[in-house]
C-alpha cells in the first residue's frame, strides 16, 4: 500500500517535471533553428547574387569591369548565326535548344516545350529517328561552355538563352528535372543569346562568376537570376 500511495503522488509530479523537460527541448530547438534561418536570410539579403555563390565582390567588380563586351557579343553572335542558319529572323527567338545525339542524330526545340514533349524530342534522337531534324550549322563545342550532368551523355541538349527571358526560367526548370532524372544519359549545355534589353549586363556577370568559381558556381548563380524575374523586379547591374 505504501507503495502504491508513493506511486500516486509521484507519478502525476513526473508527468509534469517530464513534460515541461520536453516543451523546453522543443522551445530551445525551435528558437535556435528559427535563429539560425533568420540570420542566414537576413546574411543572405545583404549580399550580392555573386557573394551568395561565394565570389568576393572585389574579384567580381574587376572581372565585369575588364570584360571586353564588344568581343564577347561578337562571340556569341557567331555561334548563334551559325547554330539557326536553317532559321528565318523571325523564328528566332529564345529559348531554343539543339538536342543531339552521340548516333549523329539531331533535332531542335523551338520555345519552352513542356516537359514531356522535351522528353520525347530526345528520346527520338537516342533512337535516330526524328520528326524535325535539326538543319543548322551547331557547333558541338565552344570555348566557355557550361554543361550541366554528365558531358559524355549520350544526349546533350544544347540552349540557347537570355537571363531576361521568362520562357527562358521556365525552360531551365524543365531541363533541370529532365537532366536531373535521366540517369546520366542527357546532358544540358547553356549559351548565351542576350536579345533582351538588360540582359547583357546579366550575361557578364554570370561569366565572371563563372571565371572565378567555376561550372557549379555559375548554375548556382543562373537559377538565383531567373528566381528573382517573378514575382521580383529584375535587379539592377550592381546587385548582380
Amino acid at each position: 500500500m505504501e507503495n502504491d500511495k508513493k506511486l500516486s503522488i509521484n507519478t502525476p509530479t513526473a508527468i509534469i517535471v517530464a513534460g515541461f523537460i520536453i516543451m523546453l527541448g522543443i522551445l530551445i530547438t525551435n528558437g535556435g533553428g528559427s535563429g539560425l534561418s533568420k540570420n542566414k536570410t537576413e546574411s543572405n539579403k545583404d549580399k550580392t547574387l555573386s557573394e551568395q555563390v561565394g565570389v568576393k565582390k572585389a574579384d567580381f567588380d574587376a572581372c565585369v569591369s575588364g570584360t571586353d563586351k564588344t568581343a564577347l557579343q561578337a562571340k556569341i553572335t557567331a555561334s548563334v548565326e551559325s547554330a539557326m542558319k536553317a532559321l528565318k529572323p523571325e523564328e528566332r527567338g529564345t529559348p531554343y535548344a539543339i538536342v543531339i545525339g552521340k548516333n549523329g542524330s539531331k533535332s531542335e526545340i523551338k520555345g519552352a516545350y513542356p516537359i514531356d514533349q522535351v522528353k520525347k524530342t530526345i528520346s527520338e534522337v537516342a533512337s535516330g529517328k526524328v520528326t524535325a531534324p535539326y538543319k543548322g550549322e551547331v557547333v558541338l563545342s565552344e570555348e566557355g561552355d557550361h554543361v550541366y550532368g554528365d558531358a559524355n551523355a549520350p544526349v546533350v541538349v544544347i540552349e540557347y538563352s537570355d537571363l531576361e527571358c521568362p520562357y527562358c526560367k521556365a525552360f531551365q526548370t524543365t531541363m533541370k528535372q529532365v537532366v536531373d532524372e535521366s540517369n546520366g544519359q542527357v546532358a544540358w549545355m547553356y549559351r548565351h543569346w542576350p536579345i533582351h534589353a538588360g540582359s547583357m549586363d546579366k550575361l557578364v556577370a554570370s561569366e565572371c562568376v563563372a571565371k572565378l568559381k567555376g561550372n557549379d558556381a555559375f548554375w548556382k548563380y543562373i537559377e538565383l537570376v531567373f528566381g528573382l524575374m517573378d514575382p521580383k523586379p529584375t535587379p539592377p547591374a550592381s546587385n548582380l
